[in-house]
């Protein structure tokens, strides 16, 4: 599954009083749900602007998101594609492009999904943070 990364910065703290008086469990549990609802919104933005090149429309019906887990690192989530027609493949060309014969080809969706990425970032943080506020 291919995956793209957001960092948070500065939530630590929150987490950090969640964690002091809620507990390490009920504040995994509550940040596992403040990241599974900004990862919907954010998968939502992804699949609204991967239409601008769509065609039979398979490869926005394989995006996916896992729900949050917990790492060593804290707690993330993903997006990706998966499914029966393998689309992860044709998304990584139309993402970034590709050569044939010395030429240089920009698909009609070229850096699309990056764009959507950084363009919800600020909607995702949001969320995170209106979450993770509600249950201070």
């Amino acid at each position: 599954m291919s995956n793209s990364k957001v960092e948070i910065k500065g939530v630590n703290k929150t987490l950090k009083e969640l964690e002091n008086r809620l507990g390490e469990k009920q504040m995994q549990k509550i940040s596992r749900q403040a990241i599974n609802k900004a990862g919907n919104k954010v998968r939502d933005d992804l699949k609204q602007d991967m239409k601008s090149f769509r065609d039979t429309g398979a490869s926005i019906n394989e995006v996916v998101q896992q729900n949050a887990t917990k790492k060593a690192t804290g707690v993330s989530g993903r997006i990706g594609w998966n499914g029966p027609q393998n689309r992860y493949k044709l998304i990584h060309l139309n993402e970034w492009g590709y050569t044939r014969y010395g030429k240089q080809y920009r698909p009609r969706g070229f850096g699309v999904i990056e764009k959507s990425l950084k363009g919800s970032e600020s909607k995702y943080l949001e969320t995170v943070e209106s979450e993770l506020r509600s249950h201070l």
